[in-house]
């Protein structure tokens, strides 16, 4: 195996893994690759959205550095940015649906003038939305929902895949062990369980804020269903809490120890600050608890 093809391996992983529907949309992501007509993507969960645009992008180039991306609600001066997209390469342009209509008419005259073909840029635009309810909700006009209807798939939600919660959970499980530059094995047969019938309010990122934390505290080779923060406190609580406090600093770093403070100040609180039973809770030592608290700077 070249070094290229071990490279595009790496990267289609996370759909593909052993899972059926993530298998199907690698084998989707290949054929958009080798088209050159505008992409539409819809999708409740923003990383499925990103990650399977990122596919697409490696399908087509068999490299890195040729996948762009701009967030409408975050990117300002939308224009200039798209004219600044380097030519071969896959521009993913998310939450279409939240351009103003006179930048949507801008939008499709490149679209029809050729701007991107001339570029060989391939346009992937996307949405929580589907075309249909945006168009009649007058958030999208026909003309453009015309044109990004050509080819477009509809992405299944996390908790609609059998098999995706535990699928992709090994694959963060492999990417937290390097994070936490730990060696977990696996999971118990009862974390599986819980993980698959959890309902994902917030998608992936809430199942791997999950996984993070659970690597983060779990001391033996396997983790388990006491490691899991799920049925202790609503997730979907957690997921808004994490977000709301990191202000400007939204690395991994700060998530996760915004994550891991929420929690446990929570299952503390719960046992009337008591650490010997919040450390029974968490299923730690009582030695841990009273570093982590430190660290977290919990008082």
């Amino acid at each position: 195996m070249t070094e290229k093809d071990n490279l595009f391996l790496q990267k289609i992983r996370f759909l593909a893994g052993d899972n059926p529907y993530f298998g199907e949309l690698a084998g989707i992501a290949k054929e958009m690759g080798g088209q050159n007509l505008t992409v539409f993507v819809n999708s409740s969960d923003h990383l499925f959205r990103k990650v399977f645009s990122e596919t697409v992008a490696f399908c087509r180039f068999k490299e890195s550095g040729h996948f762009e991306t701009l967030d409408v609600v975050k990117s300002e001066n939308i224009l200039s940015k798209i004219n600044q997209v380097n030519p071969d390469s896959v521009l993913f342009l998310d939450r279409i649906e939240r351009l103003s209509i006179d930048l949507q008419t801008e939008v499709l005259e490149l679209i029809e003038n050729g701007f991107f073909e001339s570029r060989k840029i391939l346009l992937i635009a996307g949405s929580e939305f589907s075309l249909e309810d945006s168009q009649e909700k007058g958030k999208i006009s026909a003309k453009l929902a015309f044109r990004l209807g050509l080819v477009k798939l509809n992405i299944l939600s996390l908790n609609e895949i059998k098999g995706g919660a535990t699928s992709l959970a090994w694959i963060l499980l492999n990417d937290a062990n390097v994070y936490s530059c730990k060696d977990i094995k696996g999971f118990s047969e009862s974390a599986l369980e819980e993980i698959e019938n959890h309902y994902w309010k917030s998608g992936v990122f809430e199942l791997k804020s999950v996984v993070d934390f659970a690597v983060s505290v779990c001391e033996s080779e396997y983790i388990s269903i006491e490691n899991l923060p799920l049925g202790k406190a609503d997730s979907g609580d957690v997921n808004e809490a994490v977000l709301n406090s990191l202000g400007n600093d939204k690395s991994m770093k700060s998530a996760l120890d915004s994550f891991k403070r929420y929690y446990v100040t929570k299952i503390l609180e719960e046992n009337g600050n008591n650490q010997t039973k919040t450390a029974k809770v968490l299923g730690l030592q009582r030695t841990y608890v009273s570093r982590l608290l430190n660290e977290l700077q919990i008082r």
